[in-house]
Formats: C-alpha cells, structure tokens, sequence
C-alpha cells in the first residue's frame, strides 16, 4: 500500500520540451460567447467569455479588449480599452446602455503574457430581451377559467409589411405555454417553457427566433397553455398561483429599419382546445375530436371564439429572461419489450428508468381511448406495473389518456406534463385492439444543460455506477434541481448541495443554479410567526418565528415543508461556493453573500457551545433512516464548519476582512468544540463511516491523525457487511476521504464488490439502472423497494471518479490553477477523464503498462497543472520523488515506482 505524497517543485524539461529561443507563441482568440452562449437571443446583462487557442505550451492572457455596436466592426456602445487582466470570462460592461429587443455586435481580442497583440475574433451577436416592465408592449391575458375549462387556444392574426430581418417572440405563458405561428410549433422540442419560479415575486420569459416562420402579408399566432406550476391545485394542496395566463410580445425587424410589435391585449381570441386536463404530476388527457384544424393559420374561422380577458389575480410584479437553456425533449427511447397481461393490458419495458414522456402512434377508430400508466418497477409476476414507488397516498398514479380522432397515423405525446418511469401499462377502451412494440416509445425531457464532463476506467462496474449517476441527475433537472421526478418534483436544497460537485465537473451548470438560488433567495424573502422548524429527523418539531432571508426546505413553490434544517439549508453557502469554485463564478459569491453571511450568523446563534443539535441527518442510507449510524449534532455541526469556513474565504476573496478574520476564528472554535465533543483519541474515529469522511473531507481532523481517520473507515467497513453504511453526505464524500489518506486501494476494493452488499447488486439483483432513494444494496425491505428510484441526492459519489480515480481538480476558481492527483496505487488499470472548463478542456488519461503509467495530460492555456503522485512513485527520468508544475498544453508523462 502506498500513501500520498504532496510536493511542488518545476516540471523538468525532458517532460515536455518548450522552444524559448525567442520565438512568439501565437495565441488567439477561441469560442467566443455572451452568456456562455452562441448568438443568445433575449440578453438583460450580457457576460462575455471566450478561451485561448495556443500554438505552443505555456500561453497564457495578460490583457484584453472588448467593444459592442450597433454594426459589425464598430464601437459605439462600449469599449473597454485595454485591461490588464487574465480574466477569459465574466466580462461584463458595466457602464454600457442597451435598447431593448435589439441585436448588438461584439468581438474580442488578448495580449498573451508577453504583451503580444492577438488579431479580434470574428464578429458575434446578441439580442437584448425586454430589459424593463416599461418596455412591455402586451398585457397579461387570459379567459373565464373553471375546473370544467378545457386548456385554451389563443390567437392573434396580423400583417408582415415587408421584407423581415429579424422576428423575435418573447413568451411567458403560464404555467407553460407553447407558441404556434403559422401553424408551426416555433421551437418543437421546447416544453414546459418557462422554469417554474416563485410565481407571486416573479415569472420567467423566452426569447425564440420567429423569423424564418413568417411571411409576407397576413399571418397568425397561437398559444396552447397549460396549467404547468402555476395552476398547480390538486396534489398535496391547493397550490395554485391563479389561473392560466399569457404575455407575449412579437417584435419584428424590417431589413428598412422600422419595427412592429405584436402585443397580447384583448384584440387576441380564445377558445377550449383539446387538451381536457393537464397536472404537471397525474398526467393529461387529451381528446384528438376536439382539435381544430388551422387554429393558428390565418384564415382560420373565429365562429365560437371569444374575446380574451385581461388578467388580474395571480399575476406576477415583473419578469426575466430564462437565461438559463429551456427544458426540450430528447431522441425517443424505443420499448425493448412488450407483451400482453392477463388481464388484457399491455405492458412496455423501456430498458432503462428515465425522466420522459410518453410518445403515442397508433391507427385507430375515432373515440378510441388509449390509457396509458407509468411506472418504475413491475411486479415479480409481471402481470402488472408497481406503481408504488412513483406515489405516496395523495400523489395519483402517473396517467396519460389520449381520445383518438380516427386518423390513420395518430401521433401524439403530452405537453404539460412528465413522469419517471420504466414501464407504460397501456389499455383500450376496446380490449380487442392488439398494440406493437412500435406503437409506445419514452422521450426523455430534462433542462438541456451542455455536457461537459466525460469520465471512463477500465472497470466496467464503474463505468456502469457512472452512468447510472449520470441518468439520475440528468432526468432531475428539469427547470429546478428535483428530488425525484415522480412523487414530489420538489426542488429541496439538502438533496441539490449533496451532489453539487459532480454537476459542476458534468454539466454547464453557471446560469442554471444561479436561477435556482434566485428561487431560494426570493421564496424566502418574507418574514413569518410562530412557524414549522425541524428539530430532528423528518419526525421532530417546534415552532417559532423565521427571519425573512431564512429559507424553507424546498424553493421554489409553496410546497415549503417547513424552515430549512441546518443540514438542509446550508446549500445557500455550499452551492455560491461551489459555482465559484469549480465554475469561476465570482458573481455568485458577489450576488449571494449577504443571504450566505445571514444563513451562518443564523446557525451561530442556535448552536450551543459551537455544536449544532438540529437537522435531518446523513439521509438515506442504505438500511434505511431507522439506521442512521451518523449522529445528527455532529452532521449539522460539521456543516456549520463548513459554511464558516467557506464564509471565511468568500469574505477573503471579496475583500471583507473584517468578516474573514471572525469566520476564521469561529472555524476554529468549531473545529476545537467539535473534536473534543466527537473525536476518540483512542479509535481514532468520529463514531461513524460518514463522520469521518465528513472530518476528513471539511479539515476537521486532528491534525496528523488524517490516515488513522481513514483507516477507523476501514475498520468500520468491514464490520457492517463489508461494505458503506453512508447516507447521502458519507457517500459524497468517502471514496474521496479513503483515497486522499492513504486507502485508495480500500476505496476502490469496495466500490466494486460484488454480491449482497455492494453496489453492483443495485444491477444484479434489482436490475436498477437509476440511484434510488434509499439504494438497494442488499435484499430489499419495504422501504428500499418502495422508495423512489431515481433519486439524484445519492449521485454525488460521482465527484470520486473525476476528482481522485483520474485526478482532476480544482485548485484555483474555475480551474485557473488545477491539481491533477489520479489514484495511480488504488488497483485500477486505466481512467479517464475530461473537462470542458470556462479556459478549456483538461484531461488526464493513464494506463497501466507492467510496472509504469503512462499519463497524457491537457492542460487548457491561460492555466496551469500541479501534478501530485502518490508516495512512492516518481516521473520517470526525475530522480528522486518529485511532483511538478505543467504549463498549458499537451504532455506524456511516464511515472515508475521508485
């Protein structure tokens, strides 16, 4: 067994040669975006970003230029000269003035390190969106809505006067809306559009290129809505916000330079449209015989339809652009098997659980109802769908309904719903029809976020684990990081911090979690007495008064369960962080702190004697709460620790000194209370697998004792079934504890056991393909089996693949810096890894070749590599042990034992 070994010394030249004599590197200017975005339409606060492309090693950025116009080339809106920084994202221009709705152009251009002018990139655009209420042109519309109300039609025709340049529409239909023009679905793979929000503070907007859609002379415009979150009042409680709505504002551009816009009012018309009835958790009901052929055509007869109403309850004070990508459906899933139950249903098996909807195609005879069911698991005897994992007693089965028209190739798939499943139970109003396998396929729908992280090992059982996290998270992100897309579709902040990691190094996640601390500031805004807290588990209570700026266990929506436990409500700290950390995103620590500083002064004041006695716990192990091994004043403690920390180098980097001496005397008053509060100096344990890797992971360890820490893991292991014990904060931590202090090769024996008690037999014997909620690692219990399957909160064990199995971390915001560590000693033969940062990709890819590694490394320019080798080893052709610092480019290293 080897240990870690950390040293920094320079790289050695036989590494990697670089020509110094006198040559300059070309460096320009690579993928540049607004947003981290391509053309982005719809824009308030443009943020410009681009990376380096580099003809040789080490290039980096000492300064750069951006300027915006009204033209291609010019200058006339902002210029920021020359500025002295190394700053490849973020940009902003402050002082600038936009109109809105209007296209702008921009470029760039850097000097390297040297002072070597590059030439401008090419010229890149972006629209503003509607950048006041003032600038609305539209009212809020609406219709004479009851329980009975079918979802309404609504139109408007008007006249295109020329040759178009540019059309946008800005839409928020809530709780969603899909816009036609011209009898075309604007943007087709687009749903449930816009993100749910706090309705009552604010709602969101889309920005959708319209142009190629219109035509000269008379045209159309039609909005189906849904009720979506907004009218949300049937399950749990009556939540609804108000009755469907609409504000949307067509703005065409002329190639002369005039303008028109198109504006909801009351000159629009509305009428009930097919869809019966729509909840965003049971499911739709749609009756083909009811759709009106040309509703959103011009021409089209108005007999029947009625005038709209303005809107007045439940409309929301202001609206912003959904900056972050919209929620689209993805390639459709064929069925993998079908067959015929006893009782005459037909049962599909996807092959895989995923976040989707159904997607119907059937030849049938007008009135023919298909009703359709969804599951995640079947019955042993397979004669039925066990729905029980997807519902708890007021969630209704998933449930989709489609009256036929009698049309031969009906296809049709629910718009203002979606579902968490595996298997569909399809039935007939006539039991004689016989379906095929064809006729049923899942369309996966989740937040169409940019993947960024690749990871593969020569383990396939890893490999496996990997993407089982992968579809998890995926199919939970889904406008707000859910919790589950079945049963509660709630966004809880304790489940979003447990796998924040493993979102930043997978997925582009900057504006998507920004939103969702808006959601988490906002929702808790107000002030409130005499209300729920936790005290302890999900069974424990009292009450008292919340401060406004506390929040709630859920954002956003008025499903709150009550004011955030401190294990729980730590994510406002953690996730700022975290965006910081992994993503360079200074604004969210500039934007957040004050609700992260509140948070922590919060916990502070319900501590006694540093130590934090209320929570929730390590969720969800894998025996079931009942069973939680970790103590919850030491789980809600440590992650007082870790706000205080991290408050403590949030304040540092935004300059509040005052504030980072203070956290940095309470952290270790913490730490000293905590230790002599839960540490044996004996064992050497903190009582449990995850306080230790909690200890571990946060610096809460003993100094000097870190590797006796991770053996007291060990030794636990193997006395509970040789295996993890660990809820979801052990687990997102513990392959990262064992293979940082010595017991890599522990971690890695253990993440790819087999048989009872592991997590291969998720597979083997349950054939999962999700994580569940509570992981069925051995023989199942009633709360294992019946627990939702898809559950994102057990995903964060996904970091230990990226940040120790091929070694890729940050060490400075947004990976500027990197430590690039891979567990060369754990037993593994090869991994993996890439990461496609705001600079570039970094990757790191070794091999086993008898007795040494062969490592390629990428290091993006504009940043730099510390290399760490485990103790024991060196780079080939180094001497003695050494680690060393790469520059930005491409590099083979060989590393041997010594």
């Amino acid at each position: 067994m080897m240990r870690r070994l950390t040293a920094i010394v320079a790289c050695l030249a036989a590494l990697h040669a670089i020509d110094c004599a006198g040559a300059r590197p070309e460096v320009k200017v690579s993928d540049p975006q607004c947003c981290f975005l391509t053309a982005p339409l719809g824009i308030e606060t443009p943020s410009f970003s681009w990376k380096l492309e580099a003809s040789a090693n080490g290039a980096g950025q000492g300064a750069y230029q951006v300027q915006i116009g009204t033209r291609s080339g010019k200058n006339d809106v902002w210029d920021s000269g020359k500025v002295l920084s190394e700053d490849q994202f973020g940009i902003t221009a402050p002082d600038a003035s936009f109109e809105s709705g209007r296209t702008y152009y921009w470029r760039a251009r850097i000097w390297d390190s040297k002072g070597n002018a590059s030439g401008w990139c090419a010229p890149q655009t972006f629209s503003t969106g509607i950048l006041s209420e003032e600038d609305w042109n539209a009212e809020w519309i609406t219709y004479p809505w009851s329980p009975e109300t079918r979802m309404p039609y609504m139109r408007k025709e008007f006249d295109v006067k020329g040759k178009v340049a540019r059309a946008t529409a800005y839409v928020c239909g809530l709780g969603a809306g899909d816009l036609y023009v011209n009898g075309s679905l604007a943007d087709p793979s687009r749903i449930l559009d816009p993100a749910q929000t706090n309705y009552e503070d604010y709602a969101l907007y889309s920005a959708i290129d319209v142009t190629a859609l219109l035509s000269a002379g008379r045209n159309c415009l039609g909005v189906m809505l849904g009720d979506g979150w907004f009218n949300q009042g049937t399950v749990f409680a009556d939540f609804s916000y108000g009755h469907p709505m609409l504000r949307m504002q067509l703005v065409i551009e002329y190639a002369s330079g005039k303008k028109d816009v198109v504006g909801t009012d009351t000159s629009w018309l509305w009428r009930e449209g097919p869809v019966v009835y729509a909840n965003i958790y049971s499911g739709e009901v749609y009756d083909a015989r009811l759709e009106i052929p040309g509703w959103s055509v011009a021409g089209c007869p108005t007999e029947g339809w009625s005038a709209v109403t303005v809107a007045t309850k439940g409309v929301p004070p202001v609206t912003y652009s959904q900056t972050m990508p919209a929620i689209r459906t993805k390639e459709a899933i064929p069925a993998a098997e079908c067959w015929k139950t006893e009782d005459g249903k037909w049962i599909f098996d996807f092959g895989s659980n995923n976040t989707a909807n159904i997607l119907l195609k059937a030849s049938l005879p007008a009135g023919t109802r298909v009703t359709v069911r969804t599951g995640e698991e079947v019955m042993p005897d397979r004669q039925s769908v066990d729905f029980r994992s997807t519902g708890i007693s007021v969630v209704p089965v998933q449930t989709d309904e489609y009256i036929c028209a009698g049309r031969p190739g009906e296809t049709w798939m629910p718009r203002f719903t979606y579902h968490g499943f595996r298997y569909a139970e399809m039935s007939f109003s006539d039991p004689s029809v016989v379906p095929s396998k064809e006729w049923l396929s899942a369309v996966p729908v989740h937040t169409d976020l940019a993947v960024k992280g690749t990871f593969t090992c020569s383990d396939p059982q890893l490999n496996r684990l990997h993407e089982m996290c992968l579809r998890t998270v995926r199919g939970n992100i889904v406008g707000v990081p859910m919790d589950c897309p079945t049963r509660e579709k709630c966004g809880w902040l304790g489940d979003s911090h447990a796998y924040i990691k493993m979102l930043c190094d997978n997925y582009d996640v900057d504006y998507f979690v920004m939103k969702y601390l808006e959601d988490i500031r906002s929702g808790a805004d107000r002030e409130e007495k005499n209300t729920l807290h936790h005290l302890l588990r999900n069974s424990e209570f009292y009450f008292t008064d919340k401060a406004a700026g506390i929040p709630y266990m859920i954002a956003p929506g008025k499903r709150l369960c009550g004011v955030a436990s401190p294990d729980w409500g730590t994510a406002v700290v953690q996730l700022p962080w975290h965006l910081y950390l992994y993503n360079g995103n200074r604004a969210a620590l500039e934007k957040y702190y004050p609700s992260m500083k509140q948070w922590t002064d919060y916990i502070s004041s319900i501590a006694v004697g540093n130590i934090v006695y209320q929570g929730l716990g390590d969720w969800d192990p894998p025996y079931g709460n009942a069973n939680m091994l970790a103590h919850i004043p030491f789980t809600s403690s440590a992650f007082h620790y870790y706000d205080v920390s991290i408050m403590a180098e949030a304040a540092a980097v935004l300059g509040k000194d005052g504030d980072a001496a203070k956290y940095a005397a309470l952290r270790e008053d913490i730490r000293k209370a905590m230790t002599d509060k839960f540490y044996d100096p004996v064992v050497k344990t903190f009582g449990s697998q995850t306080a230790d890797a909690m200890a571990l992971d946060m610096g809460i360890c003993p100094d000097g004792a870190e590797k006796d820490v991770a053996r007291s893991i060990v030794r636990s292991i193997r006395l509970a079934h040789n295996f993890f014990s660990c809820g979801i904060f052990g687990l997102a931590r513990i392959g990262s504890a064992m293979s940082r202090n010595g017991q890599a090769e522990a971690a890695f024996k253990y993440f790819t056991k087999k048989g009872n008690y592991s997590f291969e037999y998720m597979w083997s014997r349950y054939d999962a393909t999700t994580m569940w909620e509570c992981l069925p690692i051995t023989d199942n219990t009633y709360e294992t089996i019946h627990s939702s399957h898809c559950h994102p909160m057990q995903a964060g064990l996904d970091i230990w693949f990226y940040e120790d199995l091929a070694g890729i971390r940050p060490a400075a915001p947004g990976f500027r810096k990197i430590l690039l560590a891979p567990c060369l000693d754990c037993g593994l033969e090869a991994a993996s890894a890439s990461i496609d940062t705001h600079y570039g990709v970094v990757s790191s890819s070794w091999k086993k070749s008898g007795a040494t590694f062969v490592w390629d490394v990428t290091v993006p320019a504009g940043t730099s590599a510390t290399v760490e080798l485990p103790e024991g080893m060196k780079l080939s052709g180094s001497g003695s042990t050494k680690a060393c610092v790469l520059e930005s480019g491409s590099h083979t290293l060989t590393v041997v034992e010594e």
